[in-house]
């Protein structure tokens, strides 16, 4: 019976560390994403870029924001038709 216990709480214990390794990397994840995005809106302003669209680029699902300026500032240019005579 000592031997099944113990087996068991190291059982545990290697399940508990890697459920705490999963949920350190996607937060380390998450900030890392989040202050390379930081980083490149500061560049995008001082190069003239649209700050909004780096931070579209970096949208993972879409946002009413992201989609109302992809519509307004993707549009195509207007076509040209030539007549043949």
């Amino acid at each position: 019976m000592k031997e099944n216990s113990s087996s068991f709480i190291t059982v545990m214990v290697c399940l508990m560390i890697v459920a705490m390794t999963a949920i350190i990397s996607f937060y380390l994840n998450q900030l890392n994403d989040r202050n390379n995005m930081a980083k490149n809106i500061e560049s995008a302003i001082a190069k003239g870029v649209d700050p909004l669209s780096v931070k579209c680029a970096y949208e993972t699902n879409p946002t009413a924001t992201c989609i109302t300026y992809s519509m307004t500032h993707n549009q195509p240019a207007p076509a040209t038709t030539i007549i043949k005579k």
